[in-house]
């Protein structure tokens, strides 16, 4: 890391995390009014610095969805579909070319492996589809609120859901909502005292507010067979329906009814009304 930028230039070798000390043989000075000063800085505030520097890195994780790039969409509603075990397995399908776009729509340009995952905003198991509008990246370093926090709220109303405490289109407005807000109504007060994000950072480093708990969602979520989506979940037997004929096999290739060869022998993970539904969503045609 630099300190005093364009007067003194050190480089940090040792590994602070092993638990050894910060010695000054181990940064290199140039000259300049601040050498001498630098000198007398302490491993302590060596450190200081660089927590400052972690965090700083850190403070852009995306905790909310950004209501602009991702307001949420769904597949279905029917909870005879969303409720059967297994039923995620069959509908699972973010080629990596579409987890890619979505970490540039985020300006995310560097990640360690583990770092973020891309995670539906209204999930699978609440019968999220896999558009691009579903999608953003969740942090699971970010403290106390990452993706696994995310992820017991999920499960929470999924069973909610699916025992009738709840319909699933409250489950899936909740969520989409804001699922800080939805984790204190459901569950229960969030980690570490955490407070509901009530702001999220837009892509172009602009705010926009977050909807209060009990407020409604930026964008309505729809039934995935309206024209918000255009989008249907497939049969069981790997078909689709009528009113969305266009299949999207695991490759993230959509297939027409007609003219396309590989139609017939296609099990879909989605299913399209129209081209460019399937497009928006993030699914290219055969080449």
């Amino acid at each position: 890391m630099e300190v005093f930028m364009g007067s003194v230039k050190h480089i940090l070798f040792q590994d602070v995390t092993q638990g050894g000390g910060v010695r000054a043989d181990h940064l290199r000075f140039n000259s300049g009014p601040y050498t001498r000063a630098m000198r007398t800085l302490t491993a302590g505030t060596l450190l200081a610095l660089l927590t400052c520097s972690v965090l700083a890195a850190t403070d852009h994780d995306p905790v909310v969805p950004d209501p602009r790039l991702s307001p949420g969409d769904v597949l279905t509603s029917d909870t005879k579909i969303i409720c059967v075990p297994g039923y995620t397995k069959t509908v699972r399908n973010v080629p990596q070319a579409l987890k890619e776009q979505v970490y540039r729509e985020y300006t995310i340009t560097g990640r360690a492996p583990g770092e973020y995952e891309i995670d539906h905003i209204i999930s699978l198991e609440l019968g999220g589809s896999n558009s691009i509008r579903n999608l953003f990246p969740e942090s699971f370093k970010s403290q106390p609120l990452n993706a696994h926090v995310k992820d017991t709220l999920e499960n929470k109303l999924h069973d909610l859901a699916c025992s009738g405490k709840i319909t699933m289109q409250e489950a899936q407005q909740a969520i989409a909502s804001n699922w800080t807000t939805a984790y204190v109504k459901y569950v229960g007060p969030l980690p570490g005292g955490a407070q509901p994000v009530q702001e999220v950072a837009g892509s172009t480093g602009q705010k926009t507010a977050a909807p209060a708990s009990g407020s409604a969602a930026p964008i309505p979520v729809l039934p995935a067979t309206t024209a918000s989506s255009g989008s249907a979940p497939p049969n069981v037997d790997g078909s689709c329906p009528a009113a969305a004929p266009i299949k999207v096999s695991k490759a993230g290739i959509y297939h027409l009814p007609q003219g396309d060869g590989s139609y017939a022998r296609t099990h879909a993970q989605s299913c399209f009304a129209t081209p460019g539904a399937a497009q928006a969503a993030g699914y290219r045609a055969p080449r």
